[in-house]
């Protein structure tokens, strides 16, 4: 079987890979190449040992996942105490091979079911990546909650590599997988997929059916599949014999100095707090869907490609969407201003907004943190989180460079050295004065559409988002991924630690979940980790969906987010006013007209200026504020929030001023 170049296959994706040599060929022919480098006994010893360090001491789920799942007697089949399971290996380790130390060790990253967790191969393995040219999905038909369908196929590559099999069609049913009925097959993956919790697990084992990274797993055991399927469109019932199929970049291969490290692979994935996985997945859907754009509707992009945006008139209403692909922007300081001004702009005059996150693996913890601020009335609270009370991290922290940088968090984990309790108490990334800097931008009902594919910051968003009260969580799977911790790299604690952490070998990495999320607001000390955050109102893909883009689930959500009562209460500007307001020297008022408030506070760079009881009920009343007297070229920003007669806020707004000579 002649090896086949991606450009080769189709002509629509020869610009996603003009600057790479990226191959296609049968896992068969490939298989004798997904191979590791062979280590010394003392490299052996160095990752074993550094991983033992990693799951015993740094590891901040590690006793969460004891209670969530208990403890397997067998390593390789169930979540397992991973410290005393690596603890066999290293007792183990003269008698394995290098083959079986990296199978073994990254089994027990795995079946710890966090995929912030990740034991990392290292080149030529890393390298691969092996598929079917399928996709699968669940959707649920009445008391049938799990049924696994054809999401998605890559005519490319039946045209190509598989031209005598029969090409299945979107929507069609998966009856059995490898001669075994679904749930079965699903059942046997859980552990390799490592989803968290019931419905991560599911939608995981699933999508690792179909797609394996040999970054961090094994290629899969057998060369071909056996699938028979239901179809949709008939009833007919048949079966293919489908052999996976591997992707990899040869100028990987060919570079031997990159054998030394499998960064260059990585980096980009799990550089951030997010799902490198779900990264690839999107990753490899995007590169080999000729058309991006499948949602039922078109968006519009903006200047951030992870943020898209589009109104869908329904009825007499308009509905806002937009949808945040991932918490990794191309520029993190600009991503969250893209929304603010979209909020003020674009989606100002819509009825009701969804925000969807499907699929988003997460990223920056910060970008999550800043968004609930601009659906909040009153000041947006973000979540905490907390680490492993271990004497290891206590030394880390205790270091000069966390002193001066982390002081917040040395001081955490000194307090908890002098208890015995099993974390430390709870700290913030983002200071609640940078989590409400903007103020409220959005003023109208509020969904976001979330998956078990929802992770790490995705998770933090979704849960922020319902923990402040400010929007409905439509379910696609009844909970988000349930990933809830900041994650690091080995590399980070080897650089920053070199007296406990050792350079990994052979370009192995290794991340840790570090810190664990603790909600907040209406959800107080609640961890994400497995739990996720709960859909408040269910909406599973229905068959039609994967044939319509989505249009069922849409129409569902649209039809109840709209059918949500608007607050009355609120603020208008008398004359046009953008984010900047210019004030006129000597000129020390603004007028502005307000309904259904009882008192209006000012603030002036977050100092209480004026309070004033307006009583604007009825028709709406044009209030008069004051503003403060400043020298012409002055710029402040001022804070208006609106409030009932328990001093509750309603609305907020916050705007800069910039002050002008005559």
């Amino acid at each position: 079987m002649k090896l086949i170049k991606i450009a080769t296959i189709a002509l629509a994706m020869m610009s996603a890979f003009a600057q790479a040599e990226i191959k296609n060929d049968y896992l068969s022919n490939v298989r004798p190449q997904i191979t590791f480098n062979e280590l010394s006994r003392a490299d052996k010893q160095t990752l074993a040992e550094q991983a033992q360090l990693f799951l015993r001491d740094l590891y901040v789920n590690r006793y969460a996942k004891d209670i969530y799942y208990g403890n397997s007697p067998d390593w390789n089949k169930g979540h397992v105490n991973p410290a005393d399971a690596v603890q066999k290996v290293i007792n183990n380790i003269d008698k394995l091979s290098t083959a079986q130390l990296h199978a073994q060790l990254s089994q027990i990253f795995i079946n710890q079911r966090d995929l912030h967790l990740n034991y990392n191969f290292p080149l030529p393995h890393a390298a691969f990546l092996s598929f079917l040219p399928i996709n699968f999905a669940r959707t649920a038909d009445g008391a049938e909650l799990n049924e696994v369908r054809i999401d998605r196929v890559y005519a490319n590559y039946f045209d190509a590599l598989l031209p005598s099999l029969r090409k299945p069609e979107v929507g069609d049913q998966v009856l059995e997988y490898a001669g075994l009925p679904v749930k079965q097959a699903v059942n046997n993956v859980l552990i390799n997929g490592a989803g968290a919790n019931l419905y991560g697990g599911f939608s995981r084992a699933i999508q690792y059916m179909t797609l394996v990274p040999q970054s961090g797993k094994l290629p899969p055991a057998n060369d071909r599949v056996l699938i028979k399927l239901r179809s949709a469109k008939t009833g007919e019932v048949y079966s293919i014999d489908l052999p996976w199929l591997v992707q990899y970049d040869d100028a990987a291969l060919e570079n031997k100095a990159a054998t030394a490290s499998a960064k260059a692979l990585t980096d980009k994935a799990f550089a951030q707090s997010v799902e490198g996985y779900q990264e690839q997945y999107n990753q490899f859907v995007s590169r080999n869907t000729a058309e991006s754009d499948i949602q039922g509707f078109s968006k519009n992009p903006t200047a951030e490609p992870t943020i898209k945006w589009a109104i869908v008139p329904k009825g007499e209403k308009r509905l806002g969407y937009i949808s945040l692909s991932s918490f990794v922007p191309a520029n993190p300081d600009q991503a969250v201003n893209i929304i603010y001004n979209l909020l003020r702009n674009q989606l100002a005059k819509t009825d009701a907004l969804i925000i969807d996150v499907r699929n988003n693996g997460g990223g920056y913890i910060s970008y999550a943190d800043q968004l609930p601020q601009l659906f909040k009335p009153g000041k947006a609270s973000t979540g905490s989180a907390r680490l492993l009370n271990t004497k290891l991290n206590n030394q880390f922290l205790n270091q000069d460079d966390f002193r001066q940088y982390w002081p917040e968090w040395v001081k955490l984990i000194n307090d908890a050295a002098k208890t015995k309790n099993t974390y430390s108490k709870t700290g913030v990334f983002t200071s609640a004065e940078d989590a409400n800097a903007l103020g409220q931008a959005y003023y109208k009902p509020v969904g976001v559409l979330a998956n078990a594919r929802s992770y790490s910051a995705t998770d933090l968003f979704t849960c922020q988002m319902q923990d402040n009260g400010v929007a409905t969580i439509y379910g696609e799977d009844p909970s988000t991924g349930a990933g809830g911790a900041n994650v690091l790299e080995h590399g980070f604690f080897a650089e920053l630690g070199p007296d406990w952490f050792k350079p990994l070998p052979d370009g192995v990495s290794m991340r840790v979940s570090w810190r664990q999320s603790v909600r907040g607001g209406y959800n107080p000390n609640t961890i994400i980790e497995d739990y996720g955050c709960q859909a408040d109102v269910n909406v599973p893909r229905a068959l039609s969906d994967l044939v319509n883009g989505d249009q069922t689930q849409f129409d569902k959500i649209a039809a109840d987010l709209l059918a949500k009562p608007v607050t009355k209460s609120g603020y208008q500007f008398t004359g046009p006013v953008g984010n900047i307001i210019e004030q006129k020297e000597g000129n020390n008022t603004l007028d502005i007209q307000v309904a259904e408030t009882e008192l209006i506070k000012v603030y002036i760079d977050n100092q209480l200026f004026e309070t004033q009881a307006v009583y604007a009920y009825g028709t709406p009343k044009t209030v008069r504020i004051s503003l403060p007297k400043k020298a012409p070229g002055h710029i402040y920003q001022i804070g208006i929030v609106g409030a009932d007669a328990g001093q509750v806020a309603l609305w907020n707004t916050k705007r800069l001023v910039q002050v002008k000579a005559q």
